[in-house]
C-alpha cells in the first residue's frame, strides 16, 4: 500500500484484531536509541510481516496470518516511525532506507534467527527486497505480495493507474484532504482520509475497496515516514544488481489489476532467479481480500514446496 469484509477464519487473528495489542505477545528491542516493537502469536519458526506505505501500521496485515500454517510464529513488526516504534522527531537523518534495513537486521539478531522469513506487502515487499539485497545470506524465504519494484520506475504509472478507476467524488474528496493541513488539520489525519478516498482505485471491486477503507482506524498512517523514505530512495534506489545474489525461495503474488502493474512483478522475478511469480486475475493490490481462495492455494503450494 503506497501513499500517494476482511475475511477472518483464524481464531488467532480474530483475537488479535478485536482485542488489540494487549492480547498479543509483545516484544521490543532497541537500535541506536530507537525502541522498536512487535507483536507475535504462536510458536515455531518466526515469519515477519512487513506492512506497506511506507508509514502504515502493521495491523491491516494481520488477516494474512490466516494463510500461514499454524506451525509458524507470526511476528507483526512495527517499523520505525509506525505503531509504537515512535521517534521523538522524524527527520531525513533518522528515516532512510539504510536505517529501516538495519532495523530489520537488528530484529533478526533479537529473535535469535540465523535467517529471516519475510512476508512483505507493497512497500513491505520493497523493504524485504532491500534487506535481501543488503544481507542475502540472512534471508530464509520471502513472500512478496503486490510489491513495489526493485527500482522506482513503477511510480511513473502507479498514481495514473489508480486515478483511472476513481469517480469524481473520490477525486474531490482527495483534493479536499490534500488541502486540509492548510486549515490546521493534523497532517496524518489528512493523509489517511485522503488515502481512504482513493482506496477504491487499489481494488478490482470497488465495494471491497470502500469496505477496506472504512475499517482503517485513525492514526494508521504516519505521512512523515512516507515522505522521508521516498525522498531518500529518490537519491538512488536500484536493488537489481544485489538481488541477483539471492538464491533462497521467493514467492511473488501479483494481482493482474494491481495498479503497481505486472511489469513491476516481472522485473522482480527477472532479478531474483530463485523466485516464482504467481498472478491472480480480477484482483488488485490486496489479494487476500479480493481473491482469498486463489491466494490460499498459492500460499499453500509455496509452503508445501519449501517445507
Amino acid at each position: 500500500m503506497m501513499h500517494r469484509t476482511l475475511r477472518l477464519g483464524s481464531a488467532l487473528v480474530l483475537m488479535l484484531l478485536l482485542a488489540g495489542p494487549a492480547s498479543a505477545q509483545d516484544g521490543s528491542f532497541t537500535r541506536e536509541g530507537v525502541q522498536l516493537h512487535y507483536r507475535s502469536a504462536g510458536t515455531g519458526t518466526p515469519v515477519v510481516f512487513l506492512s506497506g506505505g511506507p508509514g502504515f501500521d502493521v495491523d491491516y496485515m494481520m488477516p494474512v496470518a490466516e494463510f500461514v500454517p499454524s506451525s509458524y510464529r507470526r511476528v507483526f513488526y512495527e517499523q520505525r516511525g509506525t505503531g509504537r516504534s515512535r521517534l521523538d522527531t522524524v527527520t531525513e537523518q533518522n528515516m532512510t532506507l539504510p536505517h529501516v534495513v538495519e532495523d530489520l537486521e537488528a530484529l533478526r539478531v533479537h529473535l535469535k534467527q540465523e535467517r529471516l522469513f519475510l512476508i512483505g506487502h507493497s512497500w513491505g515487499g520493497m523493504l524485504a527486497m532491500a534487506y535481501a539485497a543488503a544481507h542475502p545470506d540472512r534471508v530464509d524465504r520471502m513472500i512478496l505480495i503486490g510489491p513495489g519494484g526493485p527500482t522506482l520506475e513503477f511510480t511513473s504509472w502507479f498514481n495514473d493507474n489508480i486515478r483511472t478507476r476513481l469517480r469524481p467524488e473520490d477525486l474531490e474528496a482527495q483534493r479536499k484532504w490534500d488541502e486540509a493541513p492548510k486549515q490546521g488539520v493534523d497532517p496524518n489525519k489528512a493523509a489517511l482520509e485522503g488515502m481512504k478516498a482513493i482506496t477504491p482505485g487499489y481494488f478490482f471491486e470497488r465495494d471491497k475497496g470502500l469496505a477496506f477503507a472504512a475499517q482503517l482506524p485513525d492514526g494508521a498512517l504516519k505521512v512523515g515516514v512516507n515522505v522521508l523514505l521516498f525522498a531518500d530512495m529518490s537519491k538512488g534506489y536500484d536493488l537489481r544488481p544485489n538481488l541477483g545474489k539471492l538464491d533462497q525461495p521467493v514467492l511473488i503474488v501479483q494481482g493482474h489489476q494491481d495498479p503497481i502493474g505486472d511489469k513491476t512483478a516481472e522485473d522482480i522475478h527477472a532479478s531474483i532467479k530463485s523466485s516464482v511469480l504467481q498472478y491472480i486475475n480480477q484482483c488488485g493490490h490486496f489479494p487476500w481480500i479480493e481473491q482469498p481462495e486463489a491466494f490460499r492455494r498459492i500460499m499453500s503450494e509455496f509452503f508445501a514446496a519449501v517445507r
